[in-house]
């Protein structure tokens, strides 16, 4: 079917939303060479496009083929049912052999990071030999520097892979939840037994599983990398390299202790960020009622106080990171401390330049394994918690479809719905129908009837399958439309609403319109049925929400049509009149069962059956009728059946017409000063910044101080060897060690306490803010996106910016001081490195631009997921009803969704993967060029020269990449601080009130209301709703408002509870113009119950 639709006037229609979500993006520079594919460089007419311009979703490249949401999600599904709905070996079965041919490329990787110290060994021993042998040198120069660049090709394609891998995990994991969703059985959303959030399965969950596909297989490579450099460090200090081993068996104990208390700490976290954004989506969903009732600033506690919760728990977690980065950074200087003292003072050895340079390397060797094995087994740890939240929510009880027969031969074809000796109820122990039986025939119309809570919303859920069937059976014969007793209502176009998905046909659609009064509606927006309504049908009154659910289910041309009080939200006029020429007439030919309170209705001729529902047990009345519906209902009125003129402009109007959500922003360049300068004060602003600096600059004194003292002391020792020098300058390494480990503790708990401080401010300041925003902000942006930044950018702000900030601050403060101390330890690599650092800079700064707008569109593009989640969440039940193809429909739109949020995660991959490969290219040539120095002026260098030019060679290297990696990672993640200050800066509801006056104490002591003149709309700019209104109401006076539906009936309401501001005009009660008063004060001075009442998640007691 074509997703798009086309109305007369060149509107654009989509079937479940318009859009454009499965519009096919072009290929960027899509260039198949082998050079290209290996240094991606068929991205650089993006790189190049993102320095020009801001880039857009129409410039990325579209997933294709397996990566696409639809495509991985049917794979994967084979495989989770073939292994018993088991998660991890689901994804073992699918992408274990990927797995394990990336793990290959990565051993590749690993032994090419440890061919490194072996050839500065041989490097300082032929430097140190009488003669030196060049063709040797030469050869095992060759071979690193091959070693390096094959390295930088293997390892980047390999990293793509690996990322392309996780995204189709990723993308399967979400199909699964998608499916449990719109399967999942309306029970067990009860909040006795939901324990989990769909939303953050979907982003949390789901982000945890991504990040430990990139690393699973580090966990069988560390260790054969740790035990490797062990055996190398053997072969230089000899037994010495055994008592290192000790510490690194200790380190690597308290590692996993911490882990397993970080993992506990990760899945308690995980529950209470559940219960946070349960609410969250609660309170925002129902922020008009809130608004009403003065209720912003309770709810904004509440959520404040989960949130304060949560990041009690968050604390436990980074606390115990930072514990675990103490112990990443320490472990490598305890583990040389120990070796050397071992090996000088136990063994009683003399240490030379060659063996300290090379131990040196190696133990520089041992860092990074030694860093990553915790992280990774934290990673791992956090996966298995999030898989184990994820089969927990697809465990939860599922709709049953058999609890509804189709086909039985044994009824006559005349039968649409038969009921035999039914027992129905929400679980076993509680019957709520009983003793059911009931029949009826095609074309018969059934009304049922009772009093409030008897059970007649519980037949529906019956006869729909949505109750459990205890005893009997259930039979409903052909397709089924269902119209709920709450209205759902998609974020769409009227028309896109009606539709449903299905086929625009104009006749049908216009008989509709028709035969649910919508004309004159639709004749009152400037976009008619183009008109946006909005999140659950915000810009529509409770009686046009109504019909156009009607209109939904009249247009689905179904068999069985079972309508739950349809006629309730509808005047006694417009009642009629669906009644007589809907019901009556255009659904004559159809079987209705139809749920009301009307006694006109009841006691209809056309009636064909009378059902009286009372304590859980039916009444069945048939009633025969000689004369079709039509006659029996009374003739169409005119009101509805007379044409209704098309006005004069609305073919000229513009496309924009009608349109009520837009676009979310995004901010276009780099993330400004500003929020960078917000974030830093939420830290602890200047006083945190000096002391991090303190702290880091005593770090590097501590680090190079030890370096420095190693090479003095091993110096020295040719000229003196005893026990006591030993000693001694054993001593002083340690303490410059102990004092180098204590720094990085100090900076680790500074950095997560200042990150929580922030998190904390930033979470706080957007939760007031919000809650005080006017009511039109959430008419024109969907709860997906506020749900978006309470999930996704707060993680990133909780956990990642603290770790990425101190990883930063590390890894410049180790730059800087690492190329001081080359400076002053070969004065020519000081020259060298200058070149070094203006190519990356050249670099870095291309690669800057376009990763931040590739990272802006892949956040921005989560929030439509989100919404739709949350949408198909609400309308399941209806949307079931009406049949498979509208589940699967539904389904494949959000999959659509999906893979536009995919597009921009690639984007993301790919232009990281660009950038490595040209720095680690880069950085070979350097090490290739200072090495080919070292060789040239070997006559005048020193082994102990080579020693330190070699090593910091690649140290400067790496961490020169890293730098710009870490600055870059670290300007993506502020976009989540931009988006989270952005909705913490909407001004309030107020703001604008120029003069504000508190009324008398006792206002309002009469309670005499004037309207004066009162212009009155919903969207700014936007056609008026009341026009030129005046009236007054006396003290003591009760008034009836009446008007068909859509009048302005809740309008006026609206108006005098200033839930949008007047356009003209004013407003009087006691004689105070309520526009000069505090709007706290006057709706807290007020009571409504509004036309669609809520009731929150609790007892009935706290709500009351």
């Amino acid at each position: 079917m074509d997703a798009s639709l086309h109305s007369p006037s060149g509107r654009s229609y989509a079937t479940f939303g318009r859009n454009g979500y499965q519009k096919p993006l072009p290929v960027v520079g899509a260039i198949d060479s082998w050079s290209s594919r290996l240094l991606f460089s068929n991205v650089t007419p993006l790189m190049e496009l993102g320095n020009e311009r801001q880039l857009d979703s129409d410039d990325l490249q579209s997933v294709q083929g397996k990566n696409k949401a639809s495509a991985a999600s049917r794979a994967f599904r084979k495989h989770y049912n073939q292994a018993g709905q088991s998660l991890a070996w689901a994804i073992v079965r699918s992408h274990g052999s990927g797995f394990l041919l990336c793990g290959l490329a990565l051993v590749f990787s690993t032994v090419c990071s440890v061919f490194a110290p072996a050839v500065l060994q041989h490097l300082m021993e032929a430097f140190s030999a009488p003669e030196l042998d060049m063709h040797d040198l030469v050869l095992w120069l060759g071979a690193f520097f091959a070693s390096r660049l094959l390295n930088a090709v293997v390892g980047t394609q390999m990293n793509y892979y690996l990322k392309v891998m996780a995204l189709r995990v990723a993308v399967s994991l979400q199909g699964l939840l998608l499916w449990k969703c719109m399967r999942r059985s309306t029970h067990s959303r009860s909040a006795a037994t939901s324990v989990v959030d769909m939303s953050n399965l979907f982003t949390s969950d789901i982000l945890s599983v991504l990040e430990a596909t990139y690393v699973v297989n580090k966990l069988w490579i560390l260790p054969i990398q740790i035990a490797v450099v062990m055996a190398m460090l053997y072969a230089v200090i000899d037994l010495a390299a055994f008592a290192g081993l000790a510490v690194i068996l200790l380190s690597m104990l308290a590692s996993f202790a911490i882990a397993k208390f970080t993992g506990k700490a990760f899945g308690d976290i995980m529950k209470r960020k559940d219960q946070r954004l349960k609410t969250v989506k609660e309170v925002f969903a129902a922020i008009q009622i809130i608004k009403l009732n003065v209720w912003e600033g309770k709810f904004a506690d509440k959520i404040c106080q989960l949130r304060s919760d949560e990041l009690s728990a968050v604390t436990r977690y980074m606390y115990a990171t930072s514990l675990s980065i103490f112990t990443l950074w320490s472990t490598p200087l305890f583990v040389s401390t120990v070796s050397f003292a071992v090996y000088t003072i136990a063994m009683g050895e003399m240490l030379t330049a060659t063996q300290v340079f090379t131990a040196i390397a190696l133990f520089n060797a041992l860092r990074d394994p030694l860093r990553d094995l915790p992280t990774v087994i934290q990673q791992c740890i956090q996966a298995r918690v999030s898989l184990g939240r994820v089969s927990e929510y697809l465990a939860l009880e599922e709709y049953e479809p058999a609890n509804v027969i189709r086909t039985d031969p044994a009824l006559p074809k005349s039968v649409a719905i038969a009921v035999r000796d039914g027992s129905f109820g929400w679980d076993s122990t509680a019957v709520i129908l009983k003793g059911v039986d009931l029949e009826v025939k095609k074309g018969e119309l059934v009304v049922v009837h009772g009093a409030v809570g008897s059970g007649k919303s519980s037949l529906c859920s019956a006869l729909l399958g949505e109750m459990k069937k205890l005893s009997g059976s259930v039979f409903v014969r052909g397709s089924v439309a269902y119209y709920s007793q709450q209205s759902w209502i998609q974020n769409l176009t009227i028309r896109d609403n009606i539709l449903f998905g299905l086929e625009f046909n104009a006749i049908k659609y216009e008989r509709v319109l028709r035969v649910c009064g919508l004309r004159p509606d639709l004749a009152q927006f400037s976009g008619g049925d183009a008109t946006e309504v909005g999140q659950r049908g915000v810009t529509l009154s409770g009686g046009q929400k109504a019909r156009v659910s009607l209109a939904r289910a009249c247009y689905a041309d179904a068999d069985v049509l079972i309508l739950d009080s349809p006629l309730a939200a509808v005047d006694a006029v417009v009642q009629r009149d669906i009644f007589d020429n809907c019901i009556c007439g255009f659904l004559a030919s159809k079987t209705v069962v139809l749920i009301t309170h009307s006694p006109e209705v009841i006691a209809s001729k056309a009636v064909n059956c009378k059902v009286l529902v009372e304590d859980g047990k039916l009444t069945v009345t048939r009633c025969e009728t000689s004369q079709p519906k039509q006659m029996l209902a009374g003739q169409p009125s005119d009101e509805v059946m007379e044409p209704v003129t098309r006005p004069e402009n609305q073919d000229k109007t513009p496309q924009t017409a009608g349109t009520l959500v837009e676009e979310e922003a995004r901010q276009a360049g780099r993330v400004s000063t500003r929020v960078f300068m917000r974030y830093f004060n939420s830290l602890g602003g200047i006083k945190v910044c000096v002391a991090l600096c303190v702290i880091q600059t005593a770090w590097q004194g501590f680090q190079i101080g030890s370096d420095l003292w190693l090479s003095h002391w091993t110096g020295q020792q040719h000229e003196r060897n005893d026990g006591e020098d030993a000693t001694r300058g054993m001593r002083v390494y340690a303490m410059l060690s102990a004092g180098s480990a204590a720094m990085v503790l100090a900076r680790s708990t500074t950095v997560v306490l200042a990150g929580l401080r922030a998190s904390r401010h930033l979470s706080q300041a957007m939760t007031r803010s919000l809650v005080k925003a006017p009511l039109r902000f959430f008419d024109t942006n969907p709860i997906g996106r506020i749900v978006n930044r309470y999930s996704d950018d707060l993680t990133i702000i909780d956990f990642d910016l603290p770790i990425d900030f101190g990883a930063l601050l590390a890894l410049s403060f180790l730059i800087v001081f690492q190329l001081a101390t080359a400076v002053y330890t070969v004065s020519f690599l000081g020259v060298l490195i200058v070149p070094l650092v203006i190519a990356y800079v050249r670099v870095g700064k291309f690669y800057l631009a376009p990763s931040r707008e590739v990272s802006r569109l892949w956040r921005t593009s989560s929030s439509p997921v989100l919404s739709h989640i949350t949408q198909a969440e609400d309308g399941v039940a209806v949307v079931r009803a009406f049949g498979m193809n509208f589940v699967e429909r539904m389904i494949a739109e959000s999959f659509a969704r999906i893979d536009t949020n995919s597009n921009g995660w690639l984007a993301v991959a790919v232009t990281t993967q660009w950038f490595l490969v040209r720095m680690q290219l880069l950085g070979s040539g350097v090490v290739i060029f200072i090495v080919t120095a070292l060789v040239y002026l070997r006559e005048v260098v020193s082994p102990d020269l080579v020693g330190v030019a070699f090593t910091y060679a690649l140290s400067v290297d790496g961490g020169l990449a890293n730098l710009v990696r870490v600055w870059s990672w670290l300007e993506s993640e502020m976009v989540c601080p931009e988006r989270v200050l952005e909705y913490a800066s909407i001004p309030a509801e107020d703001s604008a009130q120029a003069l504000v006056l508190e009324p008398p104490e006792l206002w309002p002591h009469h309670g005499s209301i004037q309207f004066d003149n009162v212009v009155f709309n919903y969207k700014e700019g936007g056609a008026p709703v009341l026009k030129g209104l005046s009236f007054d109401i006396k003290s003591d006076e009760k008034i009836g408002i009446v008007g068909r539906t859509g009048a302005g009936k809740s309008s006026l309401t609206m108006a005098l509870f200033r839930i949008n501001e007047l356009v003209s005009g004013r407003i009087l009660i006691d004689g105070v113009d309520i526009a000069t008063m505090p709007l706290h004060t006057l709706r807290s001075r007020m009571s409504i119950i509004p036309q669609s009442p809520v009731l929150f998640k609790g007892t009935l007691r706290a709500y009351m």
